[in-house]
């Protein structure tokens, strides 16, 4: 019966001082002195990127006419109008494939520049060609609960910023730590990390940040180890209780 009991206890202190195992799925962890990235003023505009899929549309005299038309298709002989639609895709190099044109650079540039620099290029061969460019692939993703809980959240035109992201998706768990959201940016082995801290005033005006495609949203949670341990311990506590059932009876 000892034995049993110094197991129990031995398991007991595992389970409390191990945050691995009650927090199995707790990701993005950072150094108690980490340096994350400091904040600037970012415009609420909208940068082409490579691997954006866009569609252009196109239209002359101006969108006077608008044919809903996308570039390099054939038009209906009757209609004038293209038959479907053809998103493009900005090479990891930042150019894209566009007939008339051939390759054209976009990545890096403002979605409205890219619209005035094709309306000029394409004035060459159209009359007074109006562009309307849309971004059909920009997303973020937001983990909650540990990182039990992910929602990938589409970038509209006019941009999103992080509020406007979380409250798309319902607003905070009652386990998130408002004063701890971190946003993570860029190239996988040299991210950019901020942390974000809505809990004040003073931070809050911080969080009218934009953010970027493929930007990742974690909002760390309250541990609940108390929770945690008695679901995790359970189990044993039925088991230790049936063995001293057990041990109390033959022991008679």
């Amino acid at each position: 019966m000892g034995r049993i009991i110094l197991i129990f206890t031995i398991f007991l202190s595992i389970v409390f001082t191990s945050c691995k195992t009650l927090s199995p799925t707790v990701m993005f962890e950072t150094e108690k002195d980490f340096q994350y990235k400091p904040f600037t003023n970012t415009p609420k505009i909208t940068i082409l990127q490579p691997f954006d899929q866009i569609q252009i549309l196109m239209s002359t005299n101006n969108g006077t006419n608008l044919l809903e038309n996308t570039i390099g298709q054939e038009r209906n002989q009757n209609t004038g109008v293209a038959q479907g639609g053809i998103t493009y895709l900005i090479r990891q190099d930042s150019t894209v494939k566009i007939p008339t044109l051939g390759l054209v650079k976009l990545g890096g540039i403002s979605k409205d520049s890219a619209e005035v620099y094709l309306e000029k290029e394409l004035s060459k061969y159209y009359q007074d060609p109006y562009i309307k460019i849309t971004i059909t692939n920009r997303n973020i993703i937001l983990f909650f609960e540990e990182g039990t809980q992910g929602t990938e959240v589409n970038i509209p035109e006019e941009g999103i910023t992080l509020l406007e992201a979380i409250a798309q998706v319902g607003g905070l768990t009652p386990n998130s730590k408002a004063y701890k959201i971190k946003l993570i940016r860029g190239d996988n082995k040299n991210p950019e990390v901020y942390n974000f801290n809505i809990s004040s005033l003073e931070e809050f005006k911080k969080a009218n940040f934009i953010l970027q495609a493929n930007d990742i949203i974690y909002v760390d949670s309250r541990p609940r180890y108390v929770t945690k341990v008695i679901a995790e311990i359970q189990p044993y506590l039925v088991l230790l209780s049936t063995s001293v059932l057990v041990y109390s009876i033959f022991s008679r």
